[in-house]
């Protein structure tokens, strides 16, 4: 009895949120390596070319680009030679308070800025697909709700496939058996196909909801042993603060210069302006031997004198608050490298094919349902 209620229970879900799922894993799969494809698409605009020239110094790189555009905000760097730096902004928008954020690539070496590549409003495009269908905090909602679904599809999916054999044979969960066909097939090949990919939709919805539901994050916090957390992104600034002038109550040359000092060699960093009454300024950046893309080390200096007030390293973090830092790299597979991102993406591929073979299971149900009744 209690077997039968979940499956109907599970095929109501999957039939309600499958859909909604399907969108959210094809946009998740597509922007799973959004940044190396606009590398390689507009490699115009994101490479430059070294040559002998050492790359200028923050301070005067800054000088240049507001020359050209005013409200800076930020600024990324690699070591990569090759890779062009980027720059944020803050621009007014007209009739309103709120400014917007935008970001341009700069050549490092001469301080020109190299424009924004077309591929990366698509890839913007997808990801406000998955996180709100494109539209707005309405688009968020369906999307939350479709994550708690996905739970729940998890759950009864687990508990309708546990083998009734008291031994866990790995045949009776994985083993597809081509000799089926039709309903049948379909069945078998939904089922092995939903728990080889359960573990990464477990950690899809177990991360995705800290960024939906503010009582999830406040539990997971408390769970964690913080008080609030603070997802840092090394690709992305913050958008909410306006800016000021970049050289106004600012010395950037000794604020680089005792970074520096610090932190002789790093893989990436954002170096993050003074905005509003601020006196301070902040720099974000990954270390050599950092665990994944978003373990991100945080110096704030005093943005008059550049002396250094606080150095909050990753690697000395709390398990709990290591765990919040990196919910993204759990999310995106990039905590356990190229791999598990590979695998991830594959996993959110396989969104659309258990929505499809879940709603043809459905269909041919009823239509054998209303074969039965004549």
């Amino acid at each position: 009895m209690f077997k039968h209620a979940c499956l109907q229970l599970h095929w109501l879900i999957g039939i309600s949120a499958g859909l909604v799922l399907a969108i959210m894993g094809l946009s998740g799969g597509l922007y799973s390596f959004s940044s190396e494809l606009i590398q390689l698409i507009d490699p115009q605009i994101t490479r430059v070319s070294p040559g002998n020239a050492a790359p200028l110094s923050p301070a005067l790189l800054l000088e240049r680009v507001s020359q050209q555009s005013p409200d800076v905000s930020s600024l990324s760097l690699s070591d990569d030679p090759s890779q062009a730096a980027r720059v944020g902004f803050m621009r007014p928008q007209a009739g309103s308070e709120f400014k917007k954020f935008e970001q341009q690539y700069l050549n490092p070496y001469t301080g020109e800025l190299l424009g924004k590549p077309a591929s990366e409003d698509f890839f913007r495009w997808v990801l406000n697909l998955h996180r709100k269908l494109a539209l707005d905090q309405g688009g968020k909602a369906i999307t939350g709700a479709a994550t708690l679904a996905l739970l729940l599809l998890i759950i009864s999916g687990m508990y309708l496939r546990w083998p009734r054999a008291k031994s866990l044979y790995w045949r009776s969960w994985l083993n597809l058996d081509w000799r089926l066909s039709g309903r049948d097939f379909l069945s078998r090949l939904h089922a092995v196909l939903a728990t080889v990919a359960m573990l990464a939709y477990l950690i899809f919805a177990l991360t995705s909801l800290s960024w939906s539901y503010d009582w999830y994050r406040k539990g997971l916090n408390a769970l964690l042993g913080k008080d609030s957390a603070t997802i840092s992104k090394i690709a992305k600034a913050p958008r909410a603060a306006p800016s000021q002038h970049p050289t106004k109550a600012l010395d950037l040359d000794a604020v680089w210069k005792n970074f520096q000092a610090e932190v002789p060699h790093y893989q990436k960093l954002i170096l993050l302006l003074p905005s509003g009454s601020a006196s301070t300024l902040q720099i974000l950046y990954l270390d050599q031997q950092a665990a994944h893309p978003y373990a991100n080390n945080r110096m704030v200096f005093d943005a008059a004198s550049g002396a250094l007030q606080t150095h909050e390293r990753y690697a000395d973090k709390s398990p709990g608050a290591k765990l919040s830092a990196s919910l993204y790299a759990l999310h995106s597979g990039s905590f356990f490298g190229s791999t598990g991102m590979l695998i991830m993406m594959l996993a959110a591929l396989l969104m659309p094919v258990l929505a499809v073979t879940g709603w043809m299971m459905y269909l041919s149900r009823r239509r054998l349902k209303q074969i039965a009744q004549i």
